[in-house]
């Protein structure tokens, strides 16, 4: 018996260090059956931005992983997007995504259908329901850290405007889930060529723009959590909008 545990612990060991990257920013992205990934090259293009605007230091790769991997708990910073409703979870799922939210990852999930309603939107807010009873996703407010945690936030962009709010779950008085359903990811795809996939409407360009600062503080958030509320313009990012950047 006592064989088998320290086996067990060194399996164990060896995952969790297999997942972990030093103190460098890992885009994780959720894998399920169905469209996961509706803009394969859109995460390589937020974590360059945050390169040239930010002084994190983020991974090359992209992390995919499901929710029965035990890489899960080595990854505070979960991204699920989708177009269509996933199959339905079941509770083992479930309940891996409650014990993941409640022990202290944070998950940004963005619906990419463009619909104000849809199954994604139903799926999302089903399991979420279900993974955390006690908790209900609502509307963040215009004052919350999450819109000043690096951008000062006043419009929110994307792909699409089909909702006039980010949503969020709270949890041990930090932000568990991030809710957006404009299609930001939509917003930073691009084509083999390098030109924007697709035009965001009705704004155009600066709509791109807000999606874009949404998107970093999104980031920044889930690495800096609600620090900065006091704090929103450092030094160094206003030197760096003096010197033209967005």
């Amino acid at each position: 018996m006592r064989a088998r545990l320290a086996l067990l612990s060194v399996c164990l060991a060896v995952s969790a260090a297999s997942a972990q990257t030093g103190d460098l920013f890992v885009w994780s992205q959720l894998r399920y059956e169905g469209v996961w990934d509706p803009y394969p090259g859109a995460h390589a293009e937020v974590q360059r931005w945050v390169a040239e605007v930010t002084s994190v230091l983020s991974a090359p790769q992209r992390r995919e992983l499901s929710l029965s991997e035990p890489e899960l708990f080595s990854s505070p910073f979960l991204v699920l997007a989708g177009k269509q409703a996933p199959a339905p979870a079941d509770d083992a799922a479930v309940g891996r995504l409650r014990d993941y939210l409640t022990s202290g990852g944070f998950l940004w999930v963005d619906d990419s259908s463009g619909l104000p309603a849809g199954g994604f939107d139903r799926w999302v807010r089903g399991t979420l329901a279900r993974a955390l009873p006690d908790a209900e996703l609502r509307p963040l407010p215009p004052e919350h850290v999450l819109f000043k945690t690096f951008f000062l936030v006043k419009r929110l962009g994307g792909r699409v405007k089909v909702a006039s709010s980010v949503e969020g779950v709270e949890w041990g008085g930090r932000l568990a889930v991030v809710y957006t359903r404009n299609d930001l990811l939509g917003a930073w795809a691009r084509d083999p060529l390098g030109n924007w996939l697709q035009a965001c409407v009705p704004g155009g360009e600066a709509q791109r723009m807000d999606a874009r600062k949404l998107t970093l503080n999104i980031v920044m958030y889930a690495l800096t959590g609600n620090y900065k509320a006091d704090a929103v313009h450092q030094p160094f990012l206003l030197e760096k909008m003096r010197q033209g950047a967005p």
